[in-house]
């Protein structure tokens, strides 16, 4: 079995962390090569649900615009109940018209591009319903950061939970204590964690 480096290097950080590694074999990781606005729209659906549930509301919703990725087009002209009405919550539905209206207006995709790690926090922060964990999945999963944990993330937590690297319900800075030992590959071993869920 052949562990890439970074693979390598968390299972001599971490004998718990290897057991999951081993458990699961090598994960070949790659960012999704998908546009800035669909990842985006992607990450509104799945806050606060399921993956399961998420994969759902968004395969329902890419139907009924007969598409296989989200535009900004498809929701400019509607309004937040029409959005609503796809199956989303009221704050979700602001949240995509609010990141629609951006990204039609702006050259946005392209300046992203060319932001640093600070503007891009400030840009991402300041869109309404885009909070601290919807910023750290953009830049693990659509921009690839090698050093993204989140322990916003209740899945990660319950697979550290599980794995037996935190007690049950422990506050959120004791996931995020333990999780420095992987720096910088922390990517890694979240990508591994949420795999032991399956």
């Amino acid at each position: 079995m052949k562990y890439s480096d970074q693979e390598t290097y968390l299972m001599r950080r971490d004998n718990i962390l290897k057991n999951v590694i081993h458990k699961n074999n090598t994960i070949n990781f790659k960012p999704r090569n998908t546009s800035y606005f669909n990842s985006l729209i992607n990450i509104v659906i799945s806050q606060f649900i399921s993956t399961t549930a998420a994969s759902a509301i968004t395969k329902k919703i890419l139907l009924h615009f007969n598409s296989s990725y989200f535009t900004p087009e498809q929701f400019i002209d509607l309004s937040i109940n029409q959005i609503k009405k796809l199956g989303l919550s009221t704050n979700k539905s602001i949240s995509i018209k609010e990141i629609s209206k951006i990204f039609s207006e702006t050259n946005l995709a392209y300046k992203l591009n060319n932001f640093s790690d600070h503007e891009l926090d400030e840009l991402l922060l300041s869109i309404y319903g885009i909070g601290p964990w919807s910023v750290q999945m953009f830049k693990l999963f659509r921009l690839g950061y090698d050093d993204i944990f989140s322990s916003k993330d209740a899945a990660l937590r319950k697979a550290m939970e599980l794995a037996g690297m935190v007690k049950p319900n422990s506050p959120h800075d004791e996931y995020d204590k333990y999780s420095e030992k992987w720096k910088p590959y922390r990517s890694t071993a979240s990508i591994h964690l949420w795999a032991s869920m399956h």
